[in-house]
């Protein structure tokens, strides 16, 4: 989540029974919390205003996934001063067990870097708590509802006490709704109030709309007529709000998909189109479509798709042919189009199908922005947002992947994943960025290596993976052009040591020193700029070489051609006496040094 996603939410919170304590134990350095609450008691939403509230603030808080929790991925290890989430909350009483397995060694890891960790944990788990947690865990109740309430609609500009809702017509949903649906009950007043009329009018459209129209819509279908006033019904429902001459085109199209006969009635005697979206209860305004109850739409999507399973492969192909072949489909109804699709086919759980259509959509440059939408949607979804992470993994590790699915991956990671799992989006560009070797424009690696200099944790989460490939039996050769990209622009805080260990990697493993050698003139070049002469760059490289003979000849060759170029701009040093200083440490690296010290070019530390 990120910081403006985590302010949205504070604003708009209010803090149930149980929360100040949590508050206060968080206070402190190195604390876990392990925080429990009733199911719809907005447990998830406190531990992240938690988190967002301790320590020095900013933006380094992260979530843990329960995989990368059991399999002790380095992503679930703390860093200094870092908050963490780690929702368990959806998990089964096994699972829950299992993560308590390694909770006393990361509790110590957190205590000794001073980082801050809440766990979320359902409420009829904490009888498998082991006895020396229960020191951790805090218990809260249900926030004030009508507070809720108030303050999701106080940023909306309706400004209603507390007492005005409590003794409104949202009294019996106030103590029995999750937070949740609370917050959609406030969406769907503000939605009420763009109609017109008094805050009644709104409040009874909008408690209508949380009702449950199963029976309702139920209903109407089985009133209608014929397939065509069907179609006509859930071609409105997916492109409800879009123009009604494409609801009616649209609608033409379905029933051709799912093999209806034509209608061989002459085209002027049909009933007008008007009138038939007006006969299935479908209102046109502005030459639009509406429905004219609040969320009814979304109530016949949903029961279509329950209701005609047969139907939904037509109803997938029927989409797709809409995203592919109607230029005149204007974009926002077409991404509410994919949006509902995408949703409903979540609701059955038919991942393969999203993803299926994800690699088919990739294939169309055109498309790519629809089938991120997609993926985006499924790595948000709270019950299939894991198969999501792992489908992109399995593609991320694919030998051959098509370059155009790659850039999906790659944008939906930086957009979508990082803000919630960083690490994870990591792991997968960075299979991504090994992948893309020799890619013009290298657009992963340029989304890889923008992810990680945000984030000094990343950035070095990212290096020490580099190095790890480089050292295998069986190197991965590609971490060696993704190493001297990150390392092209050296922050001054990376330890020494192991950009030391990187190089020391790539001049192993690149056999030939065309492929470092710009990156070493690049150093030299940067050098001229450097508050210590170049003396921390210079000694990386020298260190890398180990004394190899071989590279420390190559430094020196390269050095001396690299100083008769012309200086690009002024700097406190020139190319010579940044090659002169280089050549020295590579003497004294060897063993050698110079007769004439005069030979060595200035002294180090001297600006001359």
């Amino acid at each position: 989540m990120t910081l403006a996603q985590r302010e949205w939410l504070r604003q708009r919170f209010v803090g149930p029974p149980g929360y100040g304590a949590a508050a206060a134990r968080l206070e402190t350095p190195g604390t876990v919390v392990l925080l429990t609450g009733a199911p719809g008691s907005g447990r998830r939403a406190a531990a992240i205003v938690l988190l967002h509230g301790a320590g020095e603030g900013g933006d380094a808080l992260r979530e843990v996934s329960l995989d990368d929790w059991l399999k002790q991925n380095e992503s679930a290890e703390p860093v200094g001063g870092e908050r963490i989430l780690f929702d368990l909350s959806a998990v089964s009483a096994p699972e829950f067990i299992d993560a308590q397995s390694r909770l006393g060694t990361s509790w110590e890891k957190l205590r000794r870097l001073d980082a801050r960790m809440v766990m979320v944990i359902p409420r009829d788990h904490e009888r498998h708590l082991r006895p020396d947690f229960h020191q951790l865990l805090v218990p809260i109740g249900r926030p004030d509802e009508a507070g809720v309430l108030a303050r999701h609609l106080r940023p909306a500009g309706i400004e209603l006490s507390r007492t005005e809702l409590r003794h409104s017509v949202f009294r019996p949903l106030l103590g029995r709704s999750p937070m949740r649906e609370l917050q959609q009950l406030s969406a769907l007043l503000v939605q009420a109030r763009s109609a017109g009329g008094d805050f009644a009018t709104w409040a009874a459209e909008a408690l209508a709309a949380v009702k449950d129209r199963t029976v309702e819509v139920a209903e109407q279908i089985a009133g209608l007529d014929d397939g065509r006033q069907k179609a006509l019904l859930f071609t409105s429902a997916m492109l409800d709000e879009a123009p009604a001459d494409a609801v009616i085109r649209l609608s033409e199209r379905l029933l051709a998909k799912l093999g209806h006969p034509e209608d061989t009635q002459p085209r002027l005697d049909r009933p007008d189109p008007l009138q038939r979206l007006q006969d299935v209860g479908v209102k046109v305004e502005d030459e639009r479509v509406r429905f004219a109850a609040l969320a009814y739409g979304a109530a016949v999507r949903s029961h279509f798709w329950l209701y005609y399973p047969d139907l939904r492969p037509a109803f997938g192909g029927w989409v797709t042919d809409a995203v592919r072949e109607t230029p005149w489909l204007e974009s926002v109804d077409r991404q509410r189009l994919i949006g509902r699709y995408t949703e409903q086919t979540l609701r059955i759980g038919d991942v393969r199908t999203l993803t299926d259509l994800v690699e088919s959509w990739a294939q169309d440059p055109r498309l790519l922005p629809e089938a991120m939408q997609v993926l985006g949607q499924g790595l948000l979804s709270e019950a299939w947002g894991t198969e999501f992470r792992r489908r992109i993994y399995d593609w991320s590790t694919t030998p051959r992947l098509p370059g155009n699915l790659a850039r999906v991956l790659a944008r939906t990671c930086v957009e979508v994943l990082a803000p919630r799992f960083p690490d994870q989006a990591l792991v997968r560009l960075h299979q991504l960025a090994r992948r893309e070797l020799g890619a013009d424009p290298p657009e992963v690696l340029d989304l890889l290596l923008g992810l990680v200099r945000r984030d000094r944790r990343l950035y070095l989460r990212l290096l020490d993976r580099l190095c790890t490939g480089l050292e295998k039996p069986a190197p991965e050769r590609s971490d060696a052009g993704i190493f001297l990209a990150l390392a092209e622009s050296l922050p001054t805080w990376v330890p020494q040591r192991d950009v030391a260990r990187g190089w020391r990697g790539v001049l192993t493993v690149a056999r030939e020193s065309r492929t470092w050698e710009p990156a070493v003139r690049a150093w030299l070049s940067a050098a001229r700029r450097e508050r210590d002469g170049g003396a921390r760059l210079m000694g990386i490289l020298v260190e890398a070489a180990c004394g190899r003979v071989d590279v420390l000849s190559r430094f020196y060759l390269l050095a001396h051609g690299w100083a008769v170029g012309p200086d690009d701009g002024p700097a406190p040093l020139t190319r010579r006496e940044v090659a002169a200083r280089f050549c020295r440490a590579i003497d004294r690296a060897q063993g050698i040094e110079p007769l004439d010290p005069a030979a060595a070019g200035p002294a180090e530390g001297s600006t001359a």
